[in-house]
């Protein structure tokens, strides 16, 4: 085992072996490095290194390849990275550790450095373990988990090794991972480091193909131990090349391709923080070539794994490939980037290696013969590095940068003189339009900024200013009408995003001019454009309050207000402001018709703005638009009138009980003479209702309504009996109130619904029981009369199935319903609506008479079985309490009595005002 080298890092190793191993349909490949303090294994090694992997696991034959030497079961799977044949592979890790275990697939074994005494071989033998470290023992350095990977490698480490595996660790980033094809994520815990315990996770959070097989995006993503995530994106793009025959070489020689491939990282590289590492041989090298790009490829390895052979023919072949391969990445990848990105990663500084120096010529020679520097408008495209002379090649502005200078060094552009300037300048003023691109543009503003700071007086500065102050040439993010005028425009502020939607706004397009345009802040704000946030307000409630509410969000509004708000603005002609609501019809009111505080239900006449804004927002309708704090006695006044008005034309509304109460409420806390005065001039209609399935609102004030000149009921309405020729046969019967009909009155009332008290329930239950029942010919009859001053008087006359007479006790029925029984459900219905209304006779057991009109209904159609009651209850989720059985035991029922003496007479019809109606007629009824 003498191979070993002792500069070899065992974690490349492993890791390789991680991304050759298989895994299950659907896994994650993953791969975790825990190194801690405790020693699970009772060697006595100051720390030990874990290593997790949820690959299948070992099968018989990995495991006798692991004990063979010059053997392995991954030699097929290598040929695809040849770059590892020299690999020392598991064996490598008794560089840190005298003993490693492997526990996976129920293989528990370990291998010592030191031959064995039976056989005298080190390395390979090995030896099963029963005692340390245990199953549990893992678990606990592995976490909580719903799954524990399948082999776990332990490492025991030599105490000489322990802080070289740490720096190992410490030096593992994301973009170890990045060229792999299987192992997606990697995450490496130090416990007991020096610093807080150490956490890093790595993933491949995403991998977006694109059209082009050649190209890909793929997602690095970097967890830390405060729940912090890193993220950046990397622009992959492959390109085959064939092997030539002189880099030909060993064990490659039927190779016959090579695989190159150029990473653009997006945003900052996850890379180590000591290290800019740019060529990969799947793994990095520890070699930085100082371009802004990474290079992966087959290289050849020297013994230490860390880096590249540069006097290889293999590898000078692949180098000489690397040249085509950046450049046809670059022209891929500059469709992907806004225009001056793509040259970020041009290698404009020199590689301290020659090897490097003379690739970064070699990349500059293929560029400079290629048209890719884009061009402003006068041109229209791109042009190569040393065309860019006079007019008619004018460098894009978003390249016409400090910090691309170097880039345009490197690729040849030549700088600009005064005569160019001036001939630029004449130009540029006489195409000023809607086609000028956002280069054009910026060149503008770059010659205004030019000349304020050389010529301030110069006459081609106020033509330039004025030419461009008049032209429809700013492209904003306005998509009904993007281009706009300068004073039609916004350049936004950062600091507002707090406050505003800039893609809501005619912001200047930063995407189309860059983000560099904000260095023209000043000349942004001499031809016109809105710049600071006053100008801005204005121009943004100029522009809202002429357009259709629909076209806006309600959170736009707001915003907008908000943004009014913070910088104290105030209109320079404030007649005629509005204030936008966000009602069904999205309305511009009148601030007149707006209060800062109002009643809810006052929204026909009204608007409470703190309805519809913050109350930070509040005091600027106040001091902007005059909007009083309350609403006014004509507001309740015309919003009664108009609300009344509404509802005469159609069915009277149940929601407007609410809208009445408030207005009544405000009558009683404000009455007085004066007010008083108002309503009798102003009042035209009071709330009435002609049917008991609606609700109307009344004050407990007959002085209010006397004073507006309301009548009492009993003074208008007279009732009579109807019963012509008497009525007829009346016959007692007996049974039809007993034990299953008084429950369920003592359960009901006893309910959630209703709430009486034992005695008031037991009362009410006791005046069913003592009610003599008798059957009628015909229903019994009344007529309704209401006295109307100056009209004639109207009658709605009554049939009731069932009447219950309270006075006298007595409930009769009429003959045809009781004989049909429960098959009549008019008869079941007008019974229980009955004693429901008789029981239930205040006004808030409106809903409650309803639930107990059914509950009855259905005990008549159970024929009031006693034991079918007691489930119904249960459903119902009703019971009776100890007094209420006790009271049904004890109640006498009646069965065998005698009729009473109006048995087969009229009886004594007393006026009886708390009766309840229950009508077989549609006629309407007066209540």
């Amino acid at each position: 085992m003498t191979n070993i080298s002792k500069g070899a890092n065992f974690l490349r190793e492993l890791i390789l072996n991680a991304e050759e191993n298989e895994y299950e349909e659907g896994v994650v490949p993953e791969m975790k490095f825990v190194l801690t303090k405790e020693d699970i294994t009772e060697t006595g090694a100051p720390a030990t290194l874990l290593v997790f992997n949820n690959e299948v696991g070992f099968s018989r034959e990995n495991m006798d390849s692991i004990c063979g030497i010059f053997h392995s079961t991954k030699k097929e799977k290598r040929q695809q990275r040849l770059s590892e044949e020299n690999g020392s592979g598991f064996k490598s890790v008794f560089l840190v550790s005298s003993q490693p275990f492997i526990f996976s697939n129920g293989y528990r074994v370990r291998f010592q450095e030191e031959p064995d005494q039976d056989c005298g071989i080190g390395y390979i033998v090995p030896q099963w373990v029963s005692g340390h470290p245990s199953l549990s023992s893992i678990y606990d350095v592995y976490g909580l988990s719903n799954a524990y990977p399948a082999t776990t490698v332990i490492l025991p480490l030599k105490p000489e090794m322990v802080e070289a595996v740490r720096e190992q660790l410490s030096q593992l980033c994301p973009e170890t991972i990045l060229f792999l094809s299987k192992l997606k994520r990697l995450s490496v815990r130090d416990y007991g480091s020096e610093v807080a315990d150490r956490v890093s996770s790595f993933l491949i959070s995403s991998v977006t193909k694109h059209k082009e097989v050649s190209s890909r995006v793929v997602q690095l993503s970097k967890k830390n131990l405060d729940d912090t995530e890193e993220l950046c994106d990397y622009y992959l793009w492959e390109k085959e090349f064939p092997v030539k025959p002189e880099n030909r070489f060993g064990v490659r020689m039927d190779v016959q391709s090579w695989v190159i491939t150029i990473a653009f990282p997006s945003g900052e590289r996850m890379r180590n923080a000591t290290s800019s590492v740019g060529i990969f041989a799947f793994l990095p090298t520890t070699m930085v070539t100082d371009f802004p790009f990474l290079i992966q490829a087959d290289f050849i390895l020297n013994s230490s794994r860390d880096s590249i052979l540069l006097d290889n023919v293999w590898n000078l072949g692949i180098l000489n490939c690397i040249p085509s391969a950046f450049v046809n990445a670059f022209q891929s990848h500059s469709l992907c980037y806004p225009v001056g990105k793509i040259f970020e990663f041009l290698p404009a500084q020199a590689s301290s290696i020659p090897k490097f120096k003379d690739l970064r010529e070699s990349i500059r020679a293929e560029l400079q013969s290629l048209m890719i520097v884009p061009c402003d408008s006068a041109s229209r495209g791109s042009s190569r590095p040393s065309k860019l002379q006079g007019p008619s090649g004018v460098l894009h502005p978003s390249l016409d940068l400090e910090k691309y200078n170097a880039v345009l060094e490197f690729l040849g552009v030549e700088w600009a003189n005064d005569h160019w300037y001036t001939e630029c300048i004449q130009r540029l003023c006489s195409s000023i339009d809607e086609k000028v691109t956002g280069a054009g543009i910026i060149s503008l503003l770059k010659c205004i900024k030019n000349l304020m700071s050389s010529s301030p007086d110069d006459p081609l500065l106020r033509d330039l200013t004025n030419s461009i102050a008049g032209r429809r040439c700013l492209k904003t993010l306005d998509w009904t009408d993007p281009y706009k005028t300068p004073e039609e425009s916004i350049l936004f502020d950062p600091a507002w995003e707090s406050i505003l939607d800039w893609t809501m706004l005619p912001t200047i397009d930063e995407n189309f001019y860059g983000t560099d345009i904000l260095v023209y802040k000043n000349q942004l704000r001499d031809i016109g454009v809105k710049v600071d946030p006053l100008s801005v307000c204005s121009l943004l409630y100029g522009i809202f309050s002429k357009l259709d509410g629909t076209y806006f969000e309600n959170t736009y509004i707001k915003s907008i207000y908000t943004f009014l708000n913070k910088f104290q603005w105030r209109p320079e002609e404030p007649d005629g402001t509005k204030i936008f609501i966000d009602t069904d019809d999205y309305d511009w009111v009148d601030p007149d018709a707006c209060v800062l505080h109002g009643d809810p239900n006052l929204r026909r006449n009204t608007y409470s703005l703190d309805e519809y804004y913050d109350e930070e927002l509040l005091p600027l309708f106040s001091s902007v638009f005059g909007v009083k704090e309350k609403p006014s006695i004509d507001d309740y006044v015309g919003f009664w009138n108009e609300c009344n008005a509404a509802v005469m034309g159609q069915d009277r509304q149940v929601a407007l009980v609410e809208s009445w109460c408030s207005f009544w409420k405000y009558v009683v806390d404000n009455w007085n003479p004066n007010f008083e005065e108002c309503l009798r001039q102003k009042l035209t209609k009071l709330p009435a209702t002609k049917s008991t399935s609606e609700k109307i609102y009344l004050i407990n004030s007959t002085e209010i309504y006397e004073s507006l000149g309301v009548r009492k009921v009993s003074e208008s309405v007279e009732r009579k009996e109807n019963m012509c020729g008497g009525l007829g046969e009346v016959r007692a019967i007996y049974g039809l109130i007993g034990r299953g009909l008084i429950k369920i009155i003592l359960g009901f009332l006893a309910g959630w619904q209703v709430c009486m008290s034992l005695e008031e329930r037991q009362y009410a239950a006791s005046s069913v029981v003592q009610l003599r029942t008798y059957r009628i010919n015909k229903p019994y009859q009344f007529i309704y009369r209401l006295m109307r001053s100056g009209s004639p008087a109207v009658e709605v006359r009554v049939a009731k199935l069932v009447y219950w007479m309270k006075n006298s006790k007595q409930l009769f029925i009429d003959n045809s319903g009781y004989t049909n029984g429960k098959s009549d459900l008019e008869f079941v219905a007008a019974f229980a609506d009955e004693l429901a209304e008789g029981l239930l006779v205040q006004a808030r057991h409106y809903a409650a008479r309803e639930t107990l009109s059914r509950i009855i209904q259905f005990g008549f159609l159970i024929d009031f079985d006693e034991e079918k009651v007691d489930g119904m209850l249960i459903r119902e989720n009703l019971q009776l309490s100890v007094e209420d059985h006790e009271f049904v035991d004890a109640a006498a029922f009646p069965s065998s009595i005698e009729p009473g003496p109006v048995c087969g007479k009229r009886p004594s019809m007393e006026r009886d005002q708390s009766g309840p109606s229950t009508s077989t007629s549609s006629s309407k009824k007066l209540r």
